[in-house]
């Protein structure tokens, strides 16, 4: 069966520590593929910050188009249809439905299973699927028998979007995001950059 590791984020925007991560999984033959899954709205992020959903899912269709796999990741809009916020588990369900010939797992930062239980069906989640964790800066990596799987050796994503925007602001960013997504947010003028 076709293997596919979704990695859900809000990117906002996407990143070249995204990219890392999910081009060194497909170095090492994890998966066949990983999609992107842009979420309009994540239920445990409530700040405002997020830009317009179809602006995120262009910048990363732009990061995947000029990734060293191109063919093997794509950008998945399948919450945008969905009542929100959506619901990792509700998603999967609709992603199984529509694609009975995939076999589904998830990536995670490892801030994630710290607060796995916060999420909608979590069990369901750790019984059902398999569920990948890269290292992220400050958290801790899962204990064996936890139900998730360490990527060990991925890379080490060292910043996050937020750190992102904050530098795009101040006209700085542009060596964390890839060219093609640096263009878009100066054409477009997100978060009133003065990057040059």
């Amino acid at each position: 069966m076709h293997s596919v590791i979704l990695y859900f984020g809000s990117f906002n925007p996407i990143h070249k520590g995204h990219l890392a991560v999910a081009e060194w999984i497909l170095d090492r033959k994890v998966c066949d593929e990983v999609w992107f899954v842009v979420s309009p709205q994540n239920p445990l992020k409530r700040d405002g910050s997020l830009i317009d959903e179809r602006d995120r899912l262009a910048m990363v269709d732009l990061a995947v188009a000029g990734s060293r796999y191109p063919q093997r990741m794509k950008a998945c809009d399948v919450e945008f249809a969905m009542p929100r916020p959506s619901y990792t588990v509700d998603t999967l369900s609709v992603l199984d439905a529509e694609y009975p010939d995939r076999e589904f797992a998830l990536l995670v930062g490892s801030d994630i299973p710290g607060q796995i239980h916060r999420w909608k069906e979590w069990r369901k989640l750790l019984d059902c699927y398999k569920i990948y964790v890269y290292p992220r800066r400050g958290y801790p990596v899962p204990p064996e028998g936890s139900g998730f799987t360490l990527l060990d050796g991925a890379p080490f994503e060292d910043y996050s979007s937020t750190e992102v925007r904050a530098a795009l602001a101040e006209g700085g960013g542009s060596d964390m995001i890839p060219e093609s997504v640096k263009e878009y947010i100066k054409q477009r003028q997100l978060w009133s950059t003065t990057m040059k």
